[in-house]
């Protein structure tokens, strides 16, 4: 288990200097709670319903567009700005032919809809970083699995996790504030002003603190294999009368190691999984852990971590990836066909929907990109670039031998291992790692 160290700090503003808060389930506002939430189930919605925090949703999403025309690198082909959208980096790994069998054993309170003891499904699995630079080596970075499982003919639902358990952001809020100022940082000294000046002020100190620890923390673990990692949903999902749930796909007990990582191999991920799977199976253990209380198990805010010493980790259900040749025609095809697919964690049954600010957040933007694409709702003339903090020939004095400085410095110590403020001002490192959080440009 990755220790975060990451308590329940929220923005200490937000939307017209009101302080934010959530709270557990609707008892909570009848003994005094949350201002400006309304309830519905385990969620807290902003505003007081899901029509009001679906129009705060909007305006947000209207504040990316703006950005992405500022910043076009910023969305993908759908237009759904980057920030908000599922995941879309190229993978190390597609296959069509995994299975998810649910452990006859499974609990009778998990019983529910597509989750029953024995029941078997066909499972499309994709394994990827979150670097769109550098897919398949083995520098430290976010790793991501995507999985879809045929329930039915018209049923299926998309498991989406990532290597680390917590978001940067605790919710849409923290998002927006975390782009907005790092948007069209190009150098050091932007990046610091962003992150060390224009975060604070839009979050408040406590939480522009947590959310640079959470994203040099999340960022730093070299990985040997793939078939070896472990990966959190980050957000709640719903598991019928069961109630909220985060899972986890963990590896399966009896597996090979992770061998060293060979990091002069740009393709090592791949290869290795290649290697592995010429030789046998690779099984993910798929896990739960159930909402206790809001304090322990938060549903509305991602950045807090479910501990396993308070909701116990519940294996439901084995992932199995079958060996087989990736090299051969057959497999190619298959893996091209899984990288046109677009995973989304709405894709699913109401038994199963995602909860939380965040997901509901990703749904409203992908509605609002939706609509503004089908007739423009938005009628914005295009907007002129941000100017630069420094002027170009300012910027490039400072920046060149700070550039320079670093050069010297990760050739003996690897920049996850500087303490957190000057890890974040490497610039070539930065921008990788804005990059894995869909809040940087495309390109170093």
């Amino acid at each position: 288990m990755i220790n975060t160290g990451q308590q329940s700090v929220r923005s200490e503003t937000a939307d017209g200097g009101e302080v934010v808060r959530v709270g557990e389930v609707a008892r909570h506002e009848a003994m005094g709670g949350v201002r400006g939430a309304g309830y519905e189930g385990y969620e807290a919605y902003e505003g007081g319903s899901p029509e009001a925090e679906r129009l705060r949703f909007e305006k947000l999403t209207r504040e990316l567009l703006r950005m992405q025309r500022v910043h076009p690198d910023r969305a993908d082909g759908s237009g759904v700005p980057q920030l908000l959208r599922p995941f879309r980096a190229r993978a190390a790994l597609g296959v069509e032919n995994a299975r998810l069998r649910f452990h006859d054993g499974l609990p009778p309170e998990l019983c529910v809809g597509y989750a029953r003891p024995g029941a078997e499904y066909p499972a499309v699995v994709r394994l990827s970083s979150a670097s769109g630079t550098e897919p398949y080596g083995a520098t430290p970075d976010l790793r991501r699995i995507a999985v879809r499982v045929q329930a039915g003919p018209e049923e299926t639902h998309d498991l989406l996790a990532t290597s680390f358990p917590v978001s940067h952001a605790a919710d849409a809020h923290e998002f927006v504030a975390f782009a907005k100022a790092t948007a069209g940082a190009g150098s050091t000294v932007e990046k610091a002003f962003g992150l060390f000046v224009q975060l604070p002020l839009a979050v408040g100190w406590a939480t522009a603190d947590r959310m640079r620890r959470n994203l040099r923390i999340a960022t730093r673990h070299t990985v040997g294999s793939l078939a070896r990692e472990t990966f959190w949903s980050r957000g709640a999902i719903l598991w019928g009368p069961a109630g909220p749930v985060r899972f986890q796909l963990r590896p399966a007990p009896g597996g090979t190691p992770a061998p060293p990582p060979d990091r002069g191999d740009p393709d090592y991920l791949h290869r290795e999984l290649a290697m592995r799977l010429s030789t046998g199976d690779i099984a993910f253990e798929l896990c739960v852990q159930r909402y206790l209380d809001d304090r322990r198990t938060p549903v509305e805010d991602g950045s807090v971590e479910w501990r396993e010493s308070d909701a116990p980790v519940v294996p439901v259900a084995v992932l199995t990836v079958p060996r087989q040749n990736l090299d051969s025609d057959r497999a190619r095809s298959a893996a091209g066909r899984v990288e046109r697919l677009a995973f989304n964690p709405w894709h699913t049954t109401e038994e199963f929907r995602p909860l939380g600010n965040l997901n509901r957040a990703r749904k409203a933007a992908s509605e609002t990109a939706a609509a503004d694409r089908i007739g423009p709702r938005l009628h914005h003339t295009a907007e002129p670039p941000r100017a630069p903090l420094l002027p170009d020939p300012v910027r490039a004095a400072v920046d060149l031998p700070v550039r320079a400085a670093f050069g010297l410095v990760n050739r003996c110590v690897p920049w996850h291992r500087l303490p957190a403020p000057l890890g974040l001002l490497n610039p070539v490192t930065l921008g990788r790692t804005l990059r894995r959080f869909g809040l940087g440009r495309t390109a170093p």
